[in-house]
């Protein structure tokens, strides 16, 4: 499965909140810009409703919204998604599954804007690559 953007496409995803997004971190280790996190989406969580009926699956615009949600906690900033450059969905993620995040996080725009280059991946291996901007302000 391959979704490839138009040039100049903004995406712009309601906040889901209330996702299970946890073990937000920037590794202030050997790589300061080592994001990680890591992501569950429950069964009941009313963003899989229609998504689809019998047999729900994680919508993949929810991937990269969890990556700029994972970027404010871990930089404590609000970010908005300002373009997605890329984005490559391998498999889906079912309800429940726990998947984890690692992104590299440079500044990009005259220091004002952030470039996040990275993957989702779960048990059975990858699920998805992205190349994302994220610019400072609100949803």
């Amino acid at each position: 499965m391959h979704w490839q953007p138009r040039r100049g496409t903004i995406a712009t995803v309601a906040p889901a909140s209330d996702l299970l997004l946890h073990d937000v971190s920037i590794d202030a280790g050997a790589d300061p810009r080592a994001l990680r996190a890591t992501l569950r989406v429950a069964a009941g969580h009313p963003i899989l409703a229609g998504h689809f009926p019998g047999a729900p699956l994680v919508p993949g615009v929810l991937l990269l919204e969890a990556v700029r949600q994972a970027c404010e906690r871990a930089l404590a900033r609000t970010w908005r998604i300002a373009a997605i450059e890329e984005v490559r969905f391998a498999r889906p993620v079912a309800p429940d599954e726990s998947v984890s995040l690692r992104a590299a996080v440079t500044l990009a725009g005259g220091d004002r804007d952030v470039e996040v280059d990275g993957e989702w991946r779960g048990a059975a291996g990858r699920i998805a690559t992205f190349r994302m901007r994220l610019a400072p302000g609100g949803a």
